[in-house]
């Protein structure tokens, strides 16, 4: 009884923090291969670099606590992008400029939520072809050109290349919206109806909870996610790159899977979306260090979130995503 109680017991500790240390040993593994890794210098890198990815995935996450996908992020990102550029450089008012592209950002996300809560159009599909479109209208706007920015205001290099002592400014950013997607989807009403809409959606409905507007604020938030993600990698850019944001929608769905295997029952949360960020960014960079090339980065992203994934499930854990 003793021997199986204790079985149980590391089972269930795999279970929980298993992808924890699946991240520690790669972190392990890339500092004894590499000196620079496990360095100050490199750990600020892995927050910067990690920021927005966090801040994208954080609001994906909104959408897979409820059952939902939005394959539209990539695409919306380069368009929000070109327009923020635009706005900044024909009337060097960073203020007009930000708005604009909040204003983008939540417009598609207002148009994906009207198509999957309201007109009930498969996730998948509906966020796929939205970012079709969206990709259209930007290479039709931009011809596939970056815009350059002329002499922008400092306070537009400061969000993504400023520093306040020794810490980025992004990851300043990355930290205050991450508190405030903690307190959302784990201290709110919100936050419970969304977890009860992914469990469940009938058992919602019938619970009295507005299934259809709870799922619409959570596309809606993806894409204010995607705004705010936008403007942070414009200023580290130093310019409107219509391509800039579609290598994040790979990387923000592998964040998000990692997510489901930690600290809770199968659900995307917010912890886990932090800390999958962090490995996936932590695989990015030791796996550039080491020189591996492009292309395999992209199969060892893969690979982990495979393993992470089907551990989950053979260990007994049921990952709730409805992609349709």
């Amino acid at each position: 009884m003793a021997e199986g109680a204790a079985a149980d017991n590391v089972k269930r500790f795999v279970r929980r923090y298993g992808t924890v240390i699946g991240g520690l040993l790669i972190f392990i593994t890339f500092s004894l291969t590499s000196p620079y890794f496990f360095t100050m210098v490199n750990f600020l890198l892995i927050l910067k670099q990690m920021s927005m990815l966090t801040i994208v995935s954080l609001g994906f996450a909104f959408v897979m606590a409820a059952g939902g996908f939005d394959m539209s992020i990539g695409f919306a990102m380069g368009l929000v992008n070109v327009f923020f550029a635009t706005v900044l450089n024909s009337t060097s008012s960073l203020l007009l400029a930000v708005g604009t592209a909040l204003g983008i950002g939540m417009s598609v996300g207002t148009i994906n939520g009207l198509l999957v809560a309201y007109l009930h159009l498969p996730d998948f599909i509906a966020t796929f072809a939205v970012g079709s479109v969206t990709f259209g209208a930007k290479m039709l706007y931009s011809g596939g050109h970056p815009v350059f920015l002329r002499n922008p205001p400092a306070a537009f290099r400061t969000i993504g290349q400023g520093y306040v002592g020794s810490i980025p400014v992004p990851v300043i950013i990355m930290i205050a919206i991450f508190i405030i997607a903690l307190l959302v989807l784990h201290r709110t009403k919100l936050g419970q109806h969304i977890y009860s809409i992914g469990g469940n959606p009938m058992a919602a409905l019938y619970a009295g909870i507005n299934v259809r507007r709870k799922r619409f604020y959570t596309f809606l938030i993806s894409g204010l996610s995607v705004a705010i993600t936008s403007i942070v990698l414009t200023s580290r850019l130093g310019s409107g790159q219509p391509g800039a944001g579609e290598n994040f929608l790979l990387d923000t769905i592998s964040v998000c899977f990692l997510s489901t295997t930690m600290f809770g029952e199968g659900e995307t949360t917010g912890a886990g979306v932090f800390v999958g960020a962090f490995i996936i960014t932590m695989l990015n960079n030791g796996l550039t260090m080491l020189n591996v090339p492009y292309h395999v980065q992209f199969i060892t992203k893969g690979v982990v979130v495979i393993l992470a994934v089907s551990l989950s499930v053979l260990l007994g854990r049921k990952v709730r995503i409805r992609l349709l």
